[in-house]
């Protein structure tokens, strides 16, 4: 039990750590930005000295970190060693299709919502699996999607072009050329609920864990591809369809269920029922109304209404 605790105070450490340096880094990238050199060498400086702070928070020495840090991810159980494949294969997928929608030079709507799929299925099976590890991953990828749009927004050289590049795929009519706010938005409404309520791997996972995934990464994506394939009937002053929103609530609500049923065991009545019912119905009609950062209000939303 004193190991798990020292492990997670040790998560929250680095969490602390990385969030900090990431706010300070954004602020000096942005008036350190019309000079290169200093730019990436207020980076540099500001990553060695979060590693050095961490490592005297966990009374070890420098050179101690990457063993100690190696096994936090590869502990040597099958378990985590299926964990992380599926984890880098679903990495590996999303690097191939950023490629073959860069060659296209064309992203769809349906396009960007394979990326929806791939980080709601690493989710997924963290909740599942290694709710410790999941937490821990997800902090430090919206940490480090900040730092990347704080390089690629500043056009901080040698980055700035090549992250452009890559980045395109993601942009939507909420963004702009000048900041792509999507990835960012993504990440942080999928995992919102796990930031909200972690837990250890000795507890049980609870349906609200999922709500990101089920409102952004199932009922945000069913939306956006049933509206724009068979979207009729808009909504007063929105691009939005009414088709759009009835597949959302259908399939976030489908999502809940099947979640209740068949991955955390939670046996649902007919409250439980009418109560995801009725949450899937609000998170369809405030998606339809919201012009922008729905990938966050969505997720808190259905987070509070499965609490």
């Amino acid at each position: 039990m004193m190991a798990i605790w020292k492990q997670q105070n040790a998560d929250r450490t680095l969490v602390e750590i990385a969030v900090v340096a990431t706010i300070l880094f954004t602020i000096l990238a942005t008036k350190l930005k019309q000079n290169v050199l200093y730019a990436n060498l207020s980076f540099v400086i500001i990553v060695l000295c979060s590693l050095h702070i961490y490592a005297i928070r966990l009374h070890v020495y420098c050179w101690q970190l990457f063993p100690l840090l190696y096994r936090r991810v590869f502990d040597g159980t099958d378990e985590r060693f299926d964990l992380l494949l599926f984890y880098i294969i679903c990495v590996v997928e999303s690097l191939i299709f950023c490629i073959v929608v860069n060659l296209s030079s064309h992203s769809s709507t349906i396009h960007r919502k394979f990326f929806h799929l791939t980080a709601s299925l690493v989710c997924i099976a963290g909740i599942k699996y290694d709710f410790e590890l999941i937490w821990l991953l997800a902090w430090l990828m919206l940490c480090l999607f900040i730092v990347i749009e704080v390089f690629r927004s500043n056009r901080i050289q040698p980055w700035s072009s090549f992250l452009s590049n890559w980045l395109m795929v993601f942009v939507n009519e909420q963004d702009s050329c000048e900041l792509i706010l999507t990835p960012i938005y993504l990440l942080a409404g999928i995992f919102l609920p796990i930031f909200l309520s972690p837990i250890s791997n000795q507890d049980y996972p609870r349906l609200y864990h999922f709500a990101g995934v089920a409102t952004v990464g199932v009922g945000d994506s069913f939306a956006a591809i049933f509206g724009s394939l068979y979207g009729r009937l808009k909504w007063p002053k929105s691009r939005k369809t009414v088709e759009g929103s009835i597949a959302f609530a259908v399939s976030q609500y489908i999502f809940t269920v099947l979640i209740c049923q068949y991955y955390i065991n939670y046996d649902v009545g007919v409250y439980e029922l009418s109560r995801l019912f009725l949450s899937s119905i609000l998170c369809a009609f405030v998606e339809a109304q919201l012009p922008a950062i729905d990938n966050l209000i969505l997720p808190l939303m259905a987070y509070l209404t499965m609490i």
